[in-house]
């Protein structure tokens, strides 16, 4: 229960044809990690999406991809704001992956190579999809869920190089050489394990660009 940063169900309730289910409360959502009121540095924003990614690994492990990956679909425990304090936090809120209404899981008996999808997950779905999933054809729905998590940290830049190349790796058109959720996490724990935490607290740079690759 360290890393799969998945909302826990504790019980589900019927009651006629709904069924209600019951979950811890957590106060607040990744969405608000940037660019909103939260002073969060780029050391707490990176292990938001270190987390994030976490979670990602786990639910791709189990055969289910989330298909509609964002930061909105995470919430966090609290935000730390080490910009308001200038500090390092002595320890960080968890975050948890939620909203599987959209999921789709393959049985065990489905070989990797065959764990594909076509379209979208409803019809006239509202999120950006990567145009593997606009094309048609079948495609693999674990690098599509990795696409869409970039692509909702698409105004986000760390402003330092080599985080920020992790993040284009993850939204990188071309599905054959974009990351998966292993190799971002991994590729990223490498980079911030490399860097002095107080090297971190420093502000994001938060603007609405191009889409990395353009």
């Amino acid at each position: 229960m360290t890393d799969n940063h998945v909302v826990p169900l504790w019980r589900e309730v019927d009651y006629e044809d709904i069924t209600f289910i019951v979950s811890p409360y957590v106060a607040h959502s990744m969405i608000d990690c940037y660019g909103l009121w939260a002073k969060n540095s780029v050391g707490d924003i990176v292990d938001m999406i270190l987390q994030a990614l976490e979670g990602i690994i786990f639910v791709h492990e189990l055969g289910i991809v989330h298909r509609d990956l964002c930061k909105s679909n995470y919430v966090v425990q609290w935000h730390p704001e080490s910009l308001a304090t200038m500090r390092v936090p002595l320890c960080h809120p968890r975050v948890l992956l939620t909203d599987f209404e959209m999921a789709h899981e393959f049985s065990p008996d489905v070989p990797p190579e065959e764990r594909l999808l076509t379209g979208t997950p409803v019809k006239g779905y509202q999120r950006p999809i990567p145009r593997e999933t606009a094309s048609g054809d079948p495609y693999d729905p674990f690098k599509a869920d990795v696409w869409q998590f970039a692509e909702s940290l698409s105004d986000f830049r760390a402003t330092i190089r080599e985080i920020d190349d992790v993040l284009a790796r993850m939204f990188e058109p071309d599905h054959s050489v974009r990351f998966s959720a292993v190799q971002a996490r991994d590729k990223l724990a490498e980079v911030i394990h490399g860097i002095s935490p107080n090297a971190l607290l420093i502000p994001p740079l938060v603007f609405d660009p191009p889409p990395y690759g353009e």
